[in-house]
């Protein structure tokens, strides 16, 4: 699954008022009982590696290959232009994105992040299988 395409945040909400992530377990998402909070700070988003954009991923997410740029030049000067281009879908164009402050962070918010992002990873792969299997 390419990068690009997948829902990448795995927090709740981001107060960047007071630079906390807002952090609710999945399973807890109707419920005000499992919300936890974390020291945030921003990171280079990695989907797009800072730049604010990227190719359009239906243009390229499963490869091209140089005999494909080969047989047409038009494209491979288009795509090396920036032509087919869009804003991240990630930073929406920020460049940066937040994440947990490791350095502010207590070990019971960092084991609470964690948590919750191993959780969205294992709902996102989840999401992915049923979708492969047609569901």
């Amino acid at each position: 699954m390419d990068k690009r395409e997948r829902n990448n945040r795995w927090y709740h909400e981001f107060d960047e008022r007071r630079m906390v992530i807002v952090l609710v377990h999945p399973e807890y998402l109707e419920s005000d009982d499992q919300i936890n909070e974390v020291p945030a700070h921003y990171v280079v988003c990695e989907t797009c590696e800072g730049k604010g954009s990227h190719v359009n991923p239906s243009i390229d997410s499963h490869g091209i290959s140089p005999e494909e740029f080969a047989e047409d030049p038009d494209f491979a000067e288009q795509y090396s232009s920036g032509a087919y281009d869009q804003q991240c879908n990630e930073c929406h164009g920020a460049r940066v994105v937040p994440d947990i402050d490791e350095d502010r962070a207590t070990e019971a918010e960092k084991n609470a992040a964690e948590d919750v992002i191993e959780s969205h990873i294992r709902f996102a792969n989840e999401q992915a299988y049923e979708r492969r299997m047609g569901y």
